[in-house]
Protein backbone atom coordinates (compact mmCIF):
# COMPACT_ATOMS: atom_id res chain seq x y z
CA UNK A 1 0.00 0.00 0.00
CA UNK A 2 2.78 2.53 0.93
CA UNK A 3 4.59 1.83 -2.53
CA UNK A 4 0.86 2.07 -4.26
CA UNK A 5 0.80 5.82 -2.60
CA UNK A 6 4.63 6.67 -3.03
CA UNK A 7 4.17 5.86 -6.64
CA UNK A 8 1.18 8.32 -6.96
CA UNK A 9 2.78 10.71 -5.50
CA UNK A 10 5.66 10.75 -7.41
CA UNK A 11 3.40 10.19 -10.98
CA UNK A 12 1.48 13.32 -9.75
CA UNK A 13 5.35 15.20 -8.94
CA UNK A 14 5.91 14.16 -12.40
CA UNK A 15 2.59 15.68 -14.34
CA UNK A 16 2.78 18.58 -12.01
CA UNK A 17 6.36 19.79 -13.16
CA UNK A 18 6.33 18.22 -16.44
CA UNK A 19 8.71 15.27 -16.06
CA UNK A 20 7.87 11.79 -17.41
CA UNK A 21 7.39 9.19 -15.13
CA UNK A 22 8.24 5.75 -15.71
CA UNK A 23 5.66 4.34 -14.05
CA UNK A 24 2.85 5.94 -16.76
CA UNK A 25 1.94 5.08 -19.98
CA UNK A 26 3.50 7.44 -22.41
CA UNK A 27 0.86 10.04 -23.33
CA UNK A 28 -0.67 10.02 -27.14
CA UNK A 29 2.44 11.21 -29.29
CA UNK A 30 2.07 15.13 -30.16
CA UNK A 31 0.68 15.86 -33.80
CA UNK A 32 3.46 15.34 -36.14
CA UNK A 33 3.81 18.99 -38.30
CA UNK A 34 4.99 19.13 -42.56
CA UNK A 35 7.23 21.24 -43.63
CA UNK A 36 6.34 23.65 -46.33
CA UNK A 37 8.07 22.01 -49.18
CA UNK A 38 5.99 18.58 -48.12
CA UNK A 39 2.82 21.01 -47.53
CA UNK A 40 3.14 22.08 -51.14
CA UNK A 41 4.23 18.50 -52.34
CA UNK A 42 0.81 17.26 -50.88
CA UNK A 43 -1.25 19.99 -52.42
CA UNK A 44 0.22 19.37 -55.88
CA UNK A 45 -0.39 15.80 -55.62
CA UNK A 46 -4.09 16.99 -54.31
CA UNK A 47 -4.92 19.12 -57.71
CA UNK A 48 -3.48 16.85 -60.42
CA UNK A 49 -5.63 14.01 -58.90
CA UNK A 50 -8.43 17.09 -59.35
CA UNK A 51 -7.13 17.47 -62.66
CA UNK A 52 -8.11 14.40 -63.55
CA UNK A 53 -11.15 13.58 -61.51
CA UNK A 54 -9.89 11.45 -59.14
CA UNK A 55 -10.46 12.36 -55.05
CA UNK A 56 -8.39 14.97 -54.26
CA UNK A 57 -7.03 13.28 -51.12
CA UNK A 58 -5.95 10.41 -53.15
CA UNK A 59 -3.26 12.52 -54.44
CA UNK A 60 -2.37 14.10 -51.50
CA UNK A 61 -1.83 10.91 -49.92
CA UNK A 62 1.11 10.45 -52.93
CA UNK A 63 2.60 13.40 -52.28
CA UNK A 64 2.56 12.83 -48.68
CA UNK A 65 4.42 9.48 -49.23
CA UNK A 66 6.49 10.92 -52.29
CA UNK A 67 8.41 13.32 -49.57
CA UNK A 68 7.98 10.63 -46.59
CA UNK A 69 11.36 9.12 -45.34
CA UNK A 70 9.81 6.31 -43.99
CA UNK A 71 6.89 4.29 -44.78
CA UNK A 72 3.60 5.67 -42.90
CA UNK A 73 0.45 3.25 -41.92
CA UNK A 74 -3.02 4.40 -42.82
CA UNK A 75 -4.01 5.98 -39.43
CA UNK A 76 -0.61 8.27 -39.62
CA UNK A 77 -1.39 9.47 -43.19
CA UNK A 78 -5.70 10.35 -42.29
CA UNK A 79 -3.40 12.09 -39.10
CA UNK A 80 -1.20 14.17 -40.82
CA UNK A 81 -3.69 15.31 -43.68
CA UNK A 82 -6.17 15.60 -41.86
CA UNK A 83 -8.30 12.95 -43.78
CA UNK A 84 -10.75 10.17 -42.42
CA UNK A 85 -9.63 6.75 -42.24
CA UNK A 86 -11.96 5.76 -44.82
CA UNK A 87 -9.95 8.45 -47.51
CA UNK A 88 -7.56 6.79 -46.42
CA UNK A 89 -7.79 3.19 -47.35
CA UNK A 90 -9.64 4.43 -50.12
CA UNK A 91 -7.00 6.45 -51.47
CA UNK A 92 -4.14 3.66 -50.71
CA UNK A 93 -6.12 1.02 -52.12
CA UNK A 94 -6.57 3.35 -55.43
CA UNK A 95 -2.93 4.04 -55.62
CA UNK A 96 -1.74 0.46 -54.53
CA UNK A 97 -3.84 -0.60 -57.78
CA UNK A 98 -1.94 2.23 -60.20
CA UNK A 99 1.36 0.34 -58.51
CA UNK A 100 1.90 4.07 -57.35
CA UNK A 101 3.00 3.26 -53.81
CA UNK A 102 3.46 -0.14 -52.26
CA UNK A 103 2.62 -2.17 -49.00
CA UNK A 104 6.17 -2.56 -46.99
CA UNK A 105 6.42 -4.63 -44.11
CA UNK A 106 7.91 -2.41 -40.83
CA UNK A 107 9.65 -4.60 -38.09
CA UNK A 108 7.56 -4.65 -34.69
CA UNK A 109 3.84 -3.14 -36.69
CA UNK A 110 0.92 -5.05 -37.31
CA UNK A 111 -0.64 -2.18 -39.23
CA UNK A 112 -0.29 -1.72 -43.11
CA UNK A 113 2.35 0.74 -43.66
CA UNK A 114 3.36 2.42 -47.78
CA UNK A 115 5.84 4.05 -49.48
CA UNK A 116 5.76 5.25 -52.71
CA UNK A 117 6.79 3.26 -56.01
CA UNK A 118 9.92 5.49 -57.64
CA UNK A 119 9.72 4.32 -60.93
CA UNK A 120 7.20 7.13 -62.32
CA UNK A 121 6.42 4.85 -65.39
CA UNK A 122 4.68 2.49 -63.57
CA UNK A 123 2.40 5.38 -62.89
CA UNK A 124 2.29 6.89 -65.87
CA UNK A 125 1.31 3.45 -67.36
CA UNK A 126 -1.32 2.82 -64.97
CA UNK A 127 -2.89 6.18 -65.32
CA UNK A 128 -2.59 5.93 -69.05
CA UNK A 129 -4.61 2.79 -69.39
CA UNK A 130 -6.78 4.09 -66.42
CA UNK A 131 -8.01 7.33 -67.21
CA UNK A 132 -6.84 8.59 -70.81
CA UNK A 133 -7.36 5.73 -72.82
CA UNK A 134 -10.88 5.64 -71.89
CA UNK A 135 -11.62 8.86 -72.32
CA UNK A 136 -10.35 8.75 -76.23
CA UNK A 137 -11.93 5.81 -76.73
CA UNK A 138 -15.58 7.77 -74.91
CA UNK A 139 -14.71 10.96 -76.94
CA UNK A 140 -14.15 8.87 -80.29
CA UNK A 141 -18.30 7.55 -79.91
CA UNK A 142 -19.42 10.98 -78.23
CA UNK A 143 -17.74 12.88 -81.77
CA UNK A 144 -19.69 9.78 -83.55
CA UNK A 145 -23.02 10.25 -81.70
CA UNK A 146 -23.01 14.00 -82.11
CA UNK A 147 -21.95 13.84 -86.04
CA UNK A 148 -25.29 11.41 -86.03
CA UNK A 149 -28.11 13.87 -84.44
CA UNK A 150 -26.18 16.23 -86.73
CA UNK A 151 -27.21 14.79 -89.62
CA UNK A 152 -30.79 13.36 -88.17
CA UNK A 153 -31.19 17.39 -87.05
CA UNK A 154 -30.42 18.61 -90.65
CA UNK A 155 -32.81 15.77 -92.58
CA UNK A 156 -35.61 16.62 -90.23
CA UNK A 157 -34.96 20.36 -90.86
CA UNK A 158 -34.31 21.37 -87.57
CA UNK A 159 -30.92 22.83 -88.63
CA UNK A 160 -30.49 25.55 -91.91
CA UNK A 161 -27.65 24.25 -94.65
CA UNK A 162 -25.42 26.55 -92.98
CA UNK A 163 -26.06 25.73 -89.64
CA UNK A 164 -25.36 22.25 -90.93
CA UNK A 165 -22.09 23.17 -92.55
CA UNK A 166 -20.47 25.24 -89.77
CA UNK A 167 -21.60 22.38 -87.36
CA UNK A 168 -19.94 19.58 -89.51
CA UNK A 169 -16.92 21.17 -90.28
CA UNK A 170 -16.10 21.87 -86.19
CA UNK A 171 -17.13 18.32 -85.40
CA UNK A 172 -14.99 17.29 -88.35
CA UNK A 173 -11.70 19.39 -86.87
CA UNK A 174 -12.55 18.21 -83.56
CA UNK A 175 -12.53 14.75 -84.55
CA UNK A 176 -9.66 15.11 -85.98
CA UNK A 177 -7.53 16.51 -82.97
CA UNK A 178 -9.00 13.71 -81.19
CA UNK A 179 -7.63 10.94 -83.63
CA UNK A 180 -4.75 12.39 -83.51
CA UNK A 181 -4.02 12.39 -79.63
CA UNK A 182 -5.18 8.38 -79.60
CA UNK A 183 -1.89 8.10 -82.63
CA UNK A 184 -0.08 9.95 -80.77
CA UNK A 185 -1.02 8.17 -77.21
CA UNK A 186 -1.41 4.26 -78.60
Amino acid sequence: MYLTFFACVKSREAFVSGMEDPMIAPAEKAPRTLSKTRLDMIEAGGRVCQLLGVPRSTGQIYGLLYLSPKPLSQDEIAELLGISKGSASTGTRQLLAWRAIRLVWVHGERRDHFEVELDLGNLLRAGYSDFVKPRLLSSQKRIESMASSLDEEFADGILSREEYKICSERLKSFARIQKKLQALIP
